[in-house]
């Protein structure tokens, strides 16, 4: 039997705190990287502030205010609001760019979404709280919404006294029954599934005051607040926030409605735009703080509490074309099942409250396609063991046992050992957070601090989570445990590549074909609501990605299912928390 040496051993323990280390310092340099970008390079005073609504509902937001604005020279203010089941940080791109330009801006976090409270209001109180400001001329007032929020911007309108001069509606759309229609940019991509703007354009021609709209070009005048405009970029509903085509038409809009159309000496092209690499410096920061939780459950697991955690494993490698087929098989089960039980999961929200939207129909997925899963890997295994009578086939209570450990103590433990790793993440995010004013995430959602209504779902997330982690590892490190061989390196990276690759391969083909179609097509590939509902794939596949890492990691240095399992769940269970906006 092979040991170590002392020497060896010193080796393996401090390799553990290098990498932790490495995280760390590569999570500081993103968010460093991200709020460099987000502060202007130390040009503009970044704070996180909240205000009330009128119906009592606390306001969270962003406040960008150029370090040259003051009462004596106020400058043009600007609200942005996000969409749907996002936050403030979707919409930060129009925050940076505007802030840079000479804005005074103010994203905020809708009602129940983010750190905002549940309730309505949101988008007056932003216009409100804005114009209250003396650095802000409360008489150059711009908004910018963003799907939901462009209603929500329809609403402030109505409800303020606010007068605002400039709106820009992203993938939105005009409202019947408002106050006034001030200078008003649409942009809406080509391929958007919930607008029918792009391809019948003459649907403008009663708000633009025209007959035959044609894209791209501007009608009315500013200067009476009749001006009119409509882009369609190559882009979808998720990404518009995103587009550069967007951003930069929103920033010269902003410019002509609330500057007269003055570029001082303040001004940058609206063309020269930075927050690609604030959504760069958020990627690197997230993958440092992911990268912390290996070492971390590496050095836990060799304290005397958690060292009977510790295993090898014992499963027999799955054979290249069984990898194949039973990862067809599970990709399927994901993908086959996804409309059916989200549409479940709607019909049973309309008779059981529940406090999220959505809510009920991400759960019914989850928990639908993880018994669907487990149910199949039953038949799989019986049939495999039948086949063979003289190679066992493991047992599924064998797959998902805890071998020669207790139960109780062994998932006790493992419990104790997930809630580590998530209090160390999560006072990571807090630190950057109250910090840096910055979440751990790339646009898409990541690491987000959690309000108490948020919180106490967490839970119930965590135990739908755990059927389905428990159930995906199952399949991933016992029927489909790739071959591999040599160093305990070289194993664990064929693991992984190899496990990562068959796990989101079906979802990156739905999303190749939503995306790539569309921009190919020029129109969406898979309209209105089934479209937008497509959507999810972009924020699952990802972290399906990471959650598969940790299993194949986790079951390496258990022999077992159940850390990898009680991690991803957590992770997941956060996640999914976070982004889902609370009705109560």
């Amino acid at each position: 039997m092979f040991t170590h040496s002392k020497a060896d051993l010193q080796l393996y323990i401090r390799r553990r705190y290098l990498v932790l280390v490495l995280g760390i310092i590569i999570m500081f340099s993103g968010t460093l990287l991200a709020t460099s970008v987000q502060n202007g390079f130390g040009s503009i005073a970044v704070t996180e502030v909240d205000f009330q609504a009128v119906d009592g509902s606390m306001i969270h937001s962003t406040l960008q205010k150029p370090n040259y604005a003051t009462d004596i020279d106020p400058l043009p203010g600007v609200v942005v609001i996000h969409g749907s089941q996002q936050n403030k940080e979707w919409v930060m791109a129009f925050g940076i760019e505007l802030a840079r330009r000479g804005f005074v801006v103010l994203t905020i976090d809708a009602n129940g979404h983010g750190n905002s409270d549940p309730g309505t209001g949101s988008g007056t109180a932003a216009l409100d709280y804005i114009a209250s400001l003396d650095f802000v001329d409360n008489t150059q007032i711009g908004l910018i919404g963003h799907s939901m929020g462009g209603g929500i911007a329809w609403a402030a309108l109505n409800e303020s006294s606010v007068y605002v001069r400039a709106l820009v509606l992203v993938g939105s759309g005009f409202r019947e029954n408002v106050t006034y229609i001030p200078n008003t940019l649409l942009a809406t991509g080509n391929f958007d599934s919930l607008s029918s703007y792009p391809h019948e354009p003459t649907l403008l021609d009663p708000v633009f005051n025209v007959t035959g709209v044609e894209p791209e070009t501007t009608y009315g005048d500013f200067a009476t607040n009749t001006a009119r405009r409509a882009v369609f970029p190559s882009t979808n509903h998720l990404f518009e926030t995103t587009d550069p085509v967007i951003v930069s038409e929103s920033v010269e809009w902003m410019k002509n409605s609330l500057k007269g159309g003055v570029e001082d000496e303040h001004w940058i092209a609206s063309t020269s735009i930075l927050y690609p690499f604030w959504l760069l410096g958020g990627l690197i920061g997230l993958i440092g703080a992911l990268l912390t939780i290996f070492p971390l459950i590496a050095i836990l697991l060799d304290t005397p509490i958690f060292s009977s955690l510790k295993g090898s494993p014992t499963d027999e490698p799955a054979t290249r074309k069984s990898f194949y087929l039973y990862g067809t098989i599970l990709g399927l089960i994901g993908i086959i099942t996804f409309f059916p039980f989200l549409a479940v999961g709607l019909l049973i929200a309309r008779v059981v409250p529940f406090p999220t939207f959505y809510g009920l129909a991400v759960v019914a997925w989850i928990l639908g396609s993880g018994l669907v899963a487990l149910i199949v890997l039953f038949i799989i295994l019986r049939t495999k063991g039948k086949g063979d009578s003289q190679n066992a086939s493991p047992k599924l209570r064998e797959i998902l046992g805890t071998k020669d450990q207790k139960p109780v103590p062994y998932l006790l433990k493992t419990l104790v050992l997930t809630l580590i790793v998530f209090v160390w993440l999560y006072l990571l995010t807090l630190l950057i957070d109250l910090g840096l004013v910055l979440d751990l995430r790339c646009f898409l959602p990541g690491l987000h601090d959690l309000t108490l209504g948020q919180a106490r779902l967490v839970p119930l997330y965590f135990v739908v989570f755990l059927v389905y982690t428990l159930v995906d590892g199952a399949w991933l490190t016992g029927i489909m445990l790739p071959e591999s061989s040599g160093s305990w390196a070289k194993v664990q990276f064929n693991w992984t590549v190899k496990s990562v690759f068959i796990k989101t391969i079906p979802y990156l083909i739905l999303i190749a074909f939503e995306f790539i179609g569309g921009f190919l097509a020029g129109a969406p590939l898979v309209p209105h609501m089934i479209g937008y509902s497509w959507l999810f794939f972009y924020a699952f596949a990802p972290w399906f990605a990471i959650c598969t890492v940790i299993t194949m990691f986790a079951y390496r240095v258990t022999g077992n299912r159940w850390l990898g399992a009680m991690v991803n769940a957590i992770l997941c269970a956060w996640l999914l928390a976070s982004i889902l906006g609370l009705s109560w």
